[in-house]
């Protein structure tokens, strides 16, 4: 970009644009893990449950989704400087109406609304990333800054947010996120001048009505995944109505965009192979990812693990992570075959699942799960870009933002369908094991009786005879229940490393036995 084009002041020294466009990207990616910094904590300040957390989340994935619908036509209407100054503005008075109010309703309905101001804010940040980076393949290179980002962000966020959650309280817990935008705006007023990027183009035409269609669907799926076995799924009128609505405003969204003459989203791109076989690895990863949340639990409802505690234990992850991310960079660059990389990926995450497994013990300590974690961050970390990339190689350049879409799209379906899949697991073998370790307790054994005199010895100091069995036999039942929930785990992390070994063959093996079953069927070849 020349002289007299170029969006940056003359004065910007050119080593410092790119850190700088770097760390303008980071705070939009703080209100996508803004409420799950601390579960427990904003579940109860807001008086909610951690189901309605959840949804909070996939309100704001589903307006994500939404946004890069229309993000493009809006980022090239204005001016950068302008747009930066004002979807920040937009996202800082948003923050500032969150802290003010506790009423549940009201935060899902800012949530939407910061949702499409959050990928509005942080995707304009990728092409500036790109201009930046003086590389043949800038565009793998930013991305693998933007998803670096995405997957240690949640941890980042947390640990920036940590001490005003223990300190002060909720308003202050937002108040840190509105700060560091108004250091974007800064860099922004700083450095950037009034030129444009692109040609400008009009506003008219915008499907504003399919992108509610959408945003309804959306967050009526979502809606049916959370709250399903909280009410008995179908048994449920407001799951019967929502898995309606949501195949109604699916089927509004889909044919209007067969009807209408400028389609927000081109469906031609699910007849590219690398889409369709993409989003599939991607959902499963997603699926084997999603796993690692019932680690945290049990370290937080039976280990009884400070959560701040907790919140340093995952930087373990995180290193891994970026270890990862760099190595599968390399692997890309020089342009090797995604079967190699998909597979060792998938090999990482099936390896660290059968790690987990013998690490769910009462007595277990960081020493013992330090390495599984490491390892699912650098499997983590190796696929999460080169599945993005290998979904947008090979598309027309006209339908790179709808395959882009597609992966966002997944990573929306894929957080919930994985929420709700291992909330449903978890909760069927924790009944199932929790009514066999009670059927099966020897009541006669030294060392059962020697416990449950320790938890009545505890008691009988302070309370009466009757209240102090009672209190025995509540920490009695709370102590079989976690065992059950450990032996949960274990066969969860078992199932899921059979998962990943299959995942792992059939990438690896896929093309010979395709070979193989053509060639016996046309043995003359």
């Amino acid at each position: 970009m020349s002289s007299n084009t170029s969006l940056y002041y003359k004065w910007v020294p050119e080593w410092i644009k790119l850190p700088l466009m770097i760390l303008a990207m980071f705070p939009h990616l703080m209100l996508m893990s803004l409420f799950h910094s601390n579960t427990t904590f904003t579940a109860s300040a807001l008086g909610i449950e951690i189901e309605d957390i959840q949804y909070f989340l996939s309100l704001t994935y589903g307006a994500i989704v939404v946004a890069l619908l229309i993000f493009q036509r809006l980022f090239a209407f204005f001016r950068v400087r302008t747009y930066i100054l004002l979807t920040c503005t937009v996202s800082i008075l948003i923050l500032l109406a969150i802290s003010l109010t506790r009423d549940p309703f009201v935060i899902a309905i800012l949530r939407v609304i910061e949702g499409v101001f959050c990928v509005l804010e942080g995707a304009c940040f990728l092409p500036l990333l790109m201009m930046q980076i003086r590389h043949s393949k800038s565009r793998t290179i930013a991305y693998f800054f933007l998803y670096t980002f995405m997957l240690t962000g949640g941890t980042i966020t947390t640990s920036l947010l940590k001490e005003s959650i223990m300190d002060y309280g909720w308003e202050d817990m937002i108040h840190v996120v509105l700060y560091w935008h108004l250091m974007v705006i800064a860099i922004a007023l700083t450095i950037l001048n009034n030129n444009r990027l692109s040609k400008k183009f009009p506003l008219y035409q915008l499907d504003l009505a399919s992108c509610l269609f959408l945003l309804l669907s959306l967050s009526c799926g979502a809606y049916v995944l959370i709250y399903g076995r909280k009410y008995y799924w179908f048994e449920h009128s407001a799951i019967t109505i929502n898995s309606a609505l949501f195949l109604i405003f699916g089927a509004l969204f889909v044919i209007k965009q067969y009807l209408v003459k400028r389609p927000l989203f081109h469906f031609e791109i699910l007849n590219y192979k690398n889409v369709i076989l993409g989003v599939i690895l991607f959902f499963l990863f997603y699926i084997i990812r999603s796993s690692l949340n019932n680690v945290y639990t049990v370290m937080a409802n039976v280990w009884k693990w400070p959560w701040h505690y907790i919140v340093d234990i995952q930087y373990i992850n995180v290193l891994g992570t970026v270890l990862g991310v760099a190595s599968s960079g390399i692997l890309l660059l020089r342009d090797v075959s995604p079967k190699y990389i998909f597979g060792l990926g998938f090999l990482l995450l099936t390896i660290s699942c059968f790690l987990f497994v013998p690490t769910f013990y009462p007595d277990s300590s960081i020493g013992v799960i330090d390495l599984p974690l490491f390892i699912q961050g650098i499997g983590q970390g190796w696929l999460f870009t080169p599945l993005v990339i290998y979904i947008l190689t090979g598309v027309a350049p006209h339908h790179s933002g709808n395959a882009g879409l597609m992966g966002t799209t997944v990573r929306f379906w894929s957080t919930n369908v994985g929420f709700a899949l291992f909330q449903n697991i978890s909760y069927s073998l924790n009944q199932k094991h929790f009514i066999q370790l009670q059927q099966n307790l020897n009541t006669s054994n030294p060392i059962v009786i020697s416990y449950w005199n320790s938890l009545l010895g505890k008691h009988l100091g302070t309370s009466s005879d009757q209240l102090a069995s009672n209190l025995a036999n509540k920490g009695f039942q709370a102590t079989i229940s976690q065992q059950a929930s450990l032996i949960s785990n274990m066969e969860i992390f078992a199932y899921l490393g059979i998962l990943g070994t299959a995942i792992t063959l059939i990438i690896f093996l896929f093309a010979p036995a395709k070979a193989f079953f053509m060639r016996l069927r046309m043995p003359y070849l």
